[in-house]
């Protein structure tokens, strides 16, 4: 059985997390470390965080659609709290960053910061397909993703319950929905992880499998060796083949086996670095982090571009690895300053309960 707080999980989220800043970040001060496979896949983040999404859900509130004590009002209001407060900041951050920018003489590719789009990410449909691409803060389509996925959870409950007497057919038929994702956008011409407007599309066969997983982990168990020797398996090949550059689709399944093994190891020990209280703090902050990343680059290279112009070699990979730093602080004081007192704010203020109701003590993913 799962403990409360699945520790090794929320820590992973910030690996995840500097993945995708890594990849996000790879193109300044002509360093070229996009030539580093591992650097050029750090977009698949975002899928691990997706698929994250799905098996801790399931976890919190997969249970109580069981037993009939689900509110879906609720429930929404709990995600909304989760996300919507950092998501509003960030954008705000970004636009003021843009307006001041602008005095100042920058210039900006006008289709990626189009103030008429602006309602679609305050309704957060961004990725739904109403807007032509990825616009003003632009890691936030993964949040309009996300929220697409929260409305749509009571069907992820419905398909994954359908297999509770055989789980392993739930993570196949999620493995499936993949394959027929995958194949069905590529045959377009356009590869998967590159599906952002449309980003609602993407997160459907990682939520799902997410979910199936967590449904396979309530009826199996894995000894702790194995669940550890998985989770190294599942690391190694990630690496292998983001490094060999192989295909998303070769990627993406061992996603699933790193959360499943993960998660198999906090049944039995809450020991290990993933179980750490600084790795798990760094885990709590990393939404903060992924939305912060833009402004914080937005700002940081252009005032850089002004102190520093042409820096090249050691110099360059100082000012690089700055950025790092420079996110990590912003995400810390948007996470105790708006994410975390905000969330608490609004949760105590939930207009769907009657009457106070403990919230469990750990949070699922973006």
């Amino acid at each position: 059985m799962y403990p409360n707080d699945i520790r090794p999980l929320t820590s992973l989220r910030i690996a995840a997390a500097l993945w995708v800043l890594v990849y996000h970040f790879r193109d300044h001060l002509g360093l070229d470390v996009d030539r580093l496979g591992l650097v050029a896949k750090g977009y698949l983040g975002v899928d691990l965080f997706f698929i994250l999404s799905g098996f801790i859900l399931s976890h919190v509130y997969l249970s109580r659609w069981e037993v009939r004590t689900f509110n879906y009002g609720s429930f929404l209001w709990a995600r909304l709290s989760r996300i919507y407060p950092v998501h509003l900041v960030t954008l705000a951050a970004t636009i003021a960053i843009w307006l001041v920018a602008m005095k100042m003489g920058a210039t900006f590719d006008p289709v990626a910061f189009d103030p008429a789009v602006v309602p679609q990410h305050l309704l957060m449909i961004h990725a739904w397909g109403t807007t032509p691409t990825v616009q003003w803060n632009f890691p936030s389509w993964s949040i309009s993703a996300e929220w697409f996925a929260y409305l749509a959870f009571p069907a992820a409950a419905v398909l994954v319950l359908a297999f509770r007497r055989m789980a392993w057919a739930a993570v196949v038929m999620a493995l499936g929905v993949f394959a027929l994702t995958f194949w069905a956008v590529e045959s377009h011409g356009l590869p998967l992880s590159e599906v952002t407007r449309l980003g609602f599309i993407r997160i459907i066969p990682a939520f799902l499998l997410g979910a199936a997983l967590y449904q396979l982990g309530k009826t199996v168990s894995l000894p702790r060796g194995v669940a550890l020797g998985g989770a190294a398996a599942a690391v190694g090949w990630i690496v292998i083949a983001a490094t060999l550059r192989l295909s998303d689709a070769a990627i993406w399944p061992a996603f699933g086996l790193l959360i499943f093994s993960l998660a198999e190891s906090s049944k039995t020990s809450p020991r290990g670095i993933l179980s750490a209280a600084w790795m798990v703090y760094l885990g709590e902050i990393s939404y903060s982090v992924y939305m912060t990343h833009l402004p914080v680059d937005i700002a940081y290279f252009h005032a850089l571009g002004r102190v520093a112009p042409g820096i090249t070699g050691a110099a360059a990979w100082t000012a690089w690895a700055g950025v790092f730093i420079a996110t990590l602080i912003a995400a810390m004081a948007t996470y105790h300053l708006v994410e975390r007192p905000a969330r608490n704010g609004m949760r105590k203020h939930d207009p769907f309960l009657r009457k106070p109701a403990p919230e469990p003590n750990h949070e699922p993913v973006i």
